[in-house]
């Protein structure tokens, strides 16, 4: 089984501002297994792209793996996490 690595900074920007990127990163990623997102040197991530970034990896059928996640975006997406289960449960 083959990993896709994807390093968001090289990929994008070390600034995830918009929804719409995380979109198109999970399109990229539709036929993989496996997919190692690297979060190195991303300083900025805004909530449009953890909301929708939570939201597609729930939707993907590919395992994600994260690394190089720093505690202030770790923090984010665990918020937006915790909002999307409640309001899943709703």
């Amino acid at each position: 089984m083959t990993k896709l690595e994807i390093n968001l900074e090289e990929k994008y920007s070390k600034k995830l501002g918009v929804g719409p990127t995380a979109e198109k990163l999970f399109d990229e990623i539709k036929n993989e297994e496996t997919v190692v997102i690297n979060f190195k040197n991303i300083e900025f991530m805004s909530r449009s792209f953890a909301q929708e970034y939570v939201f597609q990896k729930h939707n993907t059928h590919a395992k994600i793996e994260e690394t190089n996640m720093v505690d202030s975006i770790r923090n984010l997406l665990e918020v937006v996490e915790e909002d999307f289960k409640r309001s899943c449960l709703k």
